[in-house]
């Protein structure tokens, strides 16, 4: 299928959020603005983050205060489904390596969030936290040596902000990996599970969806998996323009510079003209 009539077909846009819409705190160029002509076009659109510091709410909350209108429902975050996940293998207490975001999400899902002092846990949780120590490290050792559950929101090795890429969440889920000799359960990216609670969510068909992001090995990865549209964008880690210099599982269906280039495309796909700009 060309290029523009895969985009014409698109209702649902799982937009990623860092090095799509913002890399740290600060915008991405015209992404706002992207959003709603999306938006304006017919596309539904869902933010879909593998950073576990956010909640739902706080993402929301943040996407609000740089223009771009959205409500808690909009969002999807690993800290979320990592939640919901453990709530329904009837977890009651989790040691959580983290920030705020995943910590209130378990706890909004009913979970008890222990400290070092405990003697045993159901699971622990590992996403990104830019406070995190040895003696974190160990603790998760000693309870999953125990027998808690080893559940990691992300592995991505790093993170895309104003001044470059910093250690991802992907890092401490290694560290921990390593000594304890444990696999974790995965819930984020490249992991469908977001998709799958996508596509619940709005009732929208898989084949008219598409996963938007800036990662081959997460963002490609779980598109590839999930059976649904893959569109790279430029603006984060990834620099390559050509589709076949990335490997089959991770091979997007549309390249774009930015989200500005995809929404004007879509735009014009709709009106049934040609793309702007693709590879």
């Amino acid at each position: 299928m060309k290029g523009r009539d895969l985009l014409r077909n698109l209702e649902l846009f799982l937009l990623d959020v860092d090095g799509v819409v913002v890399k740290g705190r600060t915008p991405i160029p015209g992404a706002a603005r992207a959003v709603e002509a999306i938006r304006r076009s017919g596309g539904k659109v869902l933010f879909v983050t593998n950073n576990a510091s956010r909640s739902r709410e706080s993402l929301s909350r943040e996407l609000n205060e740089i223009g771009i209108p959205a409500e808690p429902e909009d969002t999807l975050t690993t800290a979320h489904l990592a939640a919901s996940y453990l709530a329904a293998k009837k977890a009651r207490t989790v040691y959580a390596v983290g920030e705020e975001g995943l910590r209130k999400e378990l706890t909004c899902a009913g979970l008890a969030i222990v400290d070092g002092s405990a003697k045993r846990c159901d699971a622990v949780v590992v996403g990104i936290d830019r406070g995190f120590t040895y003696a974190k490290m160990a603790e998760a050792n000693r309870f999953i040596r125990l027998g808690a559950e080893f559940v990691a929101t992300n592995t991505d090795a790093t993170l895309p902000t104003e001044d470059g890429e910093v250690p991802g969440a992907g890092a401490i889920v290694s560290s921990i990996a390593t000594c304890t000799g444990r696999r974790p359960k995965v819930i984020g990216k490249p992991s469908p599970a977001l998709v799958k609670e996508a596509i619940r969510a709005t009732k929208c068909a898989i084949r008219r969806t598409a996963v938007v992001g800036d990662r081959p090995e997460t963002d490609m990865a779980m598109a590839r998996r999930a059976g649904c549209v893959g569109i790279l964008l430029l603006t984060g880690v990834s620099k390559g323009a050509r589709r076949e210099g990335y490997p089959p599982g991770q091979r997007p269906n549309l390249i774009f510079p930015s989200l500005r280039a995809l929404a004007g495309a879509y735009e014009e796909a709709k009106r049934g003209r040609g793309l702007a700009w693709t590879q």
